[in-house]
C-alpha cells in the first residue's frame, strides 16, 4: 500500500491517509479481509502520530470500509463497496453540475466544458 502524505496540505493527515486507503480499496489493490498494517506501523511509515493513524483507522471503520478485531487488527472490509462507490459517483457528478452551472453563469461555452473533460479523461487513459 503506497500511501503519500503531503505536510503543507490544507487537508489534515488523517483525512490523507483515509484517502490514501480508500483509493487503494477502490483500485482494487486492497482485497476483502485483506490485514491493514498496525497503526503503529503504518504511522512509522508515514512519519506520522500513531493517533493520527489510529484517527483515519476509526473514521474508516465509521464509514464500513474496515473493521477491527481486537489483538488481530485491522482488516478491509468490501461488502459495502458498490454502495460506497455509487455514493462517490453521485457526489462527483453533483459537483459537475454545480461546477457547469457556474461555467454557465461567467458565459463560458459548453463546448469548453465538454472539451475540458474530454481532455481530462484522455489523459487518464494515457496512465492505465
Amino acid at each position: 500500500m503506497n500511501i503519500t502524505i503531503s505536510y503543507t496540505s490544507d487537508k489534515p493527515m488523517y483525512e490523507q491517509i483515509e484517502d490514501g486507503i480508500k483509493k487503494a480499496i477502490y483500485d482494487g489493490k486492497l482485497k476483502n479481509n485483506e490485514l491493514l498494517p498496525s497503526v503503529r506501523q503504518l504511522a512509522k511509515d508515514l512519519n506520522v502520530s500513531a493517533i493520527t493513524t489510529k484517527r483515519a483507522y476509526i473514521d474508516l471503520e465509521h464509514e464500513g470500509l474496515v473493521y477491527t478485531v481486537s489483538g488481530k487488527g485491522t482488516f478491509v472490509k468490501l461488502d459495502k463497496l458498490g454502495e460506497l462507490q455509487k455514493g462517490r459517483q453521485d457526489e462527483l457528478l453533483k459537483d459537475i453540475h454545480n461546477t457547469a452551472s457556474e461555467c454557465k453563469e461567467h458565459g463560458i461555452p459548453k463546448q469548453a466544458i465538454i472539451d475540458t473533460i474530454d481532455k481530462a479523461y484522455a489523459e487518464g487513459s494515457e496512465e492505465v
